[in-house]
């Protein structure tokens, strides 16, 4: 039995990156949702107790308890053989750091906390409300801004080169439900270099195995 265990939400974007960092670095773990709060919901007593501000994914890796994810994947990557899952090179591994504190501050706020989320659970009603159709065509027209940035760095194949690594762990999963919004394959087809990635972060394994199975009111809204 694997004495690493990611706790989390299957379809916590978040979650799901550092299950693929450990699926990329080939090491066996375990990974429960259990006592975990549903969305929308206050923390748990059993997720406060290992992350005092609620949040999920948490690490534990024997006696040890990691929370934040850039913090997990990158111990993942340090005290774990196997891949490495960051570049070597000065520069480029400048460069890791910088995308992902952009996937952290920007582009998951942007995408999934104030465009995805709201636009999941609207309902009807809601969707026809001309100040939230306002609001999300204004995250719209931000999220494009933030594609176009990220399809010049994707055109090397990799945010960070040719490699796959932590940042576009962070970034793919995005991607993911964003291209089941409305409006959201027209986004990625904009941003031709995103939508390449995007197809060949689908075609790997640990993406496969981490699918969130889209729920179907989820892929009727796209």
């Amino acid at each position: 039995m694997s004495d690493v265990t990611i706790i989390g939400m299957p379809r916590s974007n978040l979650t799901r990156t550092v299950r693929i960092a450990c699926l990329e670095k080939e090491i066996p773990f375990a990974f429960s949702s259990r006592n975990v709060q549903p969305p929308g919901h206050p923390p748990t007593p059993a997720v406060l107790h290992n992350n005092p501000f609620g949040k999920v994914p948490v690490l534990t890796h024997g006696p040890f308890v990691l929370y934040e994810t850039a913090a997990i994947c990158r111990y993942i990557d340090d005290n774990f053989p196997g891949p490495l899952l960051r570049p070597v090179h000065a520069e480029k591994a400048a460069r890791m750091n910088q995308w992902i504190s952009v996937a952290m501050t920007r582009l998951d706020p942007d995408i999934i906390r104030n465009f995805v989320i709201p636009m999941f659970f609207a309902d009807d009603v809601k969707r026809r409300d001309p100040e939230f159709t306002t609001r999300m065509n204004e995250m719209a027209d931000r999220i494009r801004h933030d594609l176009s940035v990220l399809d010049a760095a994707y055109g090397y194949g990799w945010v960070c080169g040719d490699r796959f690594t932590i940042p576009d762990m962070m970034i793919m999963p995005m991607m993911h439900y964003l291209n089941a919004m409305p409006g959201g394959p027209e986004m990625l087809a904009n941003a031709p270099n995103v939508a390449d990635a995007f197809r060949r972060f689908k075609a790997r394994s640990s993406a496969a195995q981490t699918d969130p199975l889209l729920p179907e009111k989820l892929l009727k809204s796209a």
